[in-house]
């Protein structure tokens, strides 16, 4: 009477990892490929979102901006209230009257809430 040794997962492995295969499993792992790549913009889109910005500032109208954040793309709306000029940093008062600063070149889109 044979009784049925069921090895579980070690049947699966590889009888030898060499120190390189460890080290591109390692690798693998440790990358998140669902995190999303920043958007190339041309120059139209840029200055496309200039105006939006100046005019709604001109204005006084709220304003969505879509930033890329590390990967994940963030929703921020309010009223832009200062640019400033050598550091590409905007301020933006959120609805509930406090300040966020970001940078231009985190925009990934704008759109000004008429």
């Amino acid at each position: 009477m044979s009784t049925i040794r069921d090895r579980g997962l070690v049947k699966w492995q590889a009888a030898l990892i060499m120190p390189e295969h460890k080290a591109l499993n390692k690798k693998i792992g440790e990358v998140d490929y669902f995190l999303n790549k920043k958007p190339i913009l041309d120059e139209y889109q840029v200055e496309e979102f200039e105006n939006n910005i100046h005019y709604a500032m001109e204005f006084h109208l709220p304003i969505s901006f879509r930033l890329h954040n590390e990967g994940n793309p963030k929703e921020l709306h309010g009223y832009c209230v200062y640019i400033h000029p050598f550091t590409k940093e905007l301020r933006i008062q959120k609805k509930d009257s406090s300040f966020e600063y970001i940078q231009f070149s985190d925009i990934i889109s704008v759109i000004v809430e008429d």
